[in-house]
């Protein structure tokens, strides 16, 4: 079974317990402490001196902390949910969908299936991130900074706006992905021998297309997560956030926009100005994080093939042994020892 076969495999389980003990340690802390990050007061130095933050992770281990003096490891361990979560929610809204979608092409809008696959791959030409930028910067930045009291969407309104705009953009080309696999499927020998004895669609989908889409699934869900948290990391650095920003100002009054939610790519975004100051180490804590858990997911990716891999492996064929023959006519004997004449 595949189940037990991922659980032995080490490429998979190393990906599968970093990234959900990230997601899993995220929710106990809300649990526990309500997302509470906390805060640290002014430090001083060996010669007794002040010091402003952020603080590196030499003055204050294990991460340090950001401008406002929150300690950027349990700012890193609250918005993992988020961020994590997101990813995984846009690549099952993205998936389960363009199946259904795939196989409707395929079986009802096959004619013009080419004229879909050329619209689909021009539009492939235009950067995802600049096309989700575009479409989410008044929700999300513009339109709360300009009219902050009076803006029409709530926090909640704009996660899922976030979610819908990043799952539209991409279901036309998974979908049709999908419609390319079903084709494939649909061109075995074993199908025209199906349709010769009668079946129906509904025949095709359960016996034959299944089989093989199931595990194509699997691959795409895995292969979709990572591409949802490369899309959320770049949308960080433009500023567009998971559920908007706000403007709040740090120990030094010095205004800056933050994420609502403390997600990585809300953290991303707020620190990336400090790569040209003299703290360039906090820009590249949300970008390890980001990194990580895209390799977990990697990781995931390559234990599930090689997995998946094994099914279809070409059998060893089976070595027929030799019998010899003996012509030894004394290799058996009478219970009496007597021959026959």
């Amino acid at each position: 079974m595949l189940f037990f076969r991922l659980i032995k495999n080490p490429y998979f389980m190393i990906g599968f317990l970093f990234l959900f003990g990230m997601f899993g340690g995220s929710l106990v802390y809300y649990w526990i402490t309500g997302d509470q990050i906390p805060e640290v007061g002014l430090l001083k130095d060996e010669s007794g001196e002040y010091m402003s933050p952020p603080y590196s992770p030499i003055e204050f281990p294990p991460l340090g902390t950001d401008n406002f003096g929150h300690n950027v490891f349990y700012l890193m361990l609250a918005g993992a949910k988020y961020t994590i979560g997101a990813a995984m929610i846009i690549a099952f809204m993205r998936v389960i969908p363009s199946v259904l979608i795939g196989l409707g092409i395929h079986f009802y809008l096959n004619k013009i299936k080419r004229v879909l696959a050329s619209i689909v791959d021009a539009s492939n030409y235009f950067p995802t991130t600049l096309l989700a930028f575009l479409l989410m910067n008044w929700v999300m930045f513009d339109g709360p900074l300009m009219n902050p009291d009076n803006f029409p969407y709530s926090f909640q309104d704009k996660v899922v706006i976030y979610i819908v705009i990043l799952v539209a953009i991409s279901i036309p080309s998974v979908s049709l992905l999908f419609a390319n696999e079903i084709e494939t499927v649909m061109k075995k020998e074993f199908i025209q021998s199906s349709r010769v004895l009668g079946a129906q669609k509904f025949h095709f989908i359960r016996n034959h297309i299944r089989p093989f889409i199931v595990p194509q699934i699997y691959l795409v869900l895995i292969r979709e997560f990572i591409a949802s948290m490369l899309l959320i990391s770049h949308l960080g650095v433009l500023g567009i956030f998971i559920g908007g920003n706000k403007l709040a100002q740090d120990v030094f009054n010095n205004p800056n926009f933050v994420s609502l939610s403390h997600e990585w790519s809300g953290s991303l975004g707020s620190w990336w100005e400090f790569l040209w100051t003299t703290y360039p180490w906090i820009a590249f804590i949300p970008v390890v994080f980001f990194t990580l858990t895209i390799l977990a997911g990697k990781s995931m990716l390559v234990g599930l093939t090689k997995e998946l891999e094994k099914n279809h492996a070409p059998q060893q064929p089976v070595k027929e042994k030799e019998i010899g023959v003996t012509s030894d006519e004394n290799l058996f004997e009478f219970a009496r020892g007597e021959k026959i004449s």
